[in-house]
């Protein structure tokens, strides 16, 4: 898996966390949540998932949808 870095900001709720995972999959890359700030089991959170370096040219427009509808502020770092 590579090392690119995808954070989600402004997570409130598990329901969020399953949106973003059901866009990574849309998107078929394959990926990992390995933290969350302030922790896991707290609302509002900053995400952070570990996603391959094979990510498509559509992901930053599934990141902008899904930011648009669910107001994440999704961003690859």
């Amino acid at each position: 898996m590579g090392e690119t870095i995808l954070r989600v900001a402004n997570v409130n709720g598990a329901d969020d966390l399953e949106a973003v995972r059901d866009t990574l999959d849309q998107l078929g890359v394959i990926y990992e949540h390995v933290d969350s700030e302030p922790n896991e089991d707290s609302y509002p959170q900053t995400a952070y998932f570990q996603v391959g370096s094979d990510l498509s040219e559509d992901a930053d427009a599934l990141l902008a949808q899904l930011s648009e509808e669910r107001g994440l502020d999704a961003e690859i770092l």
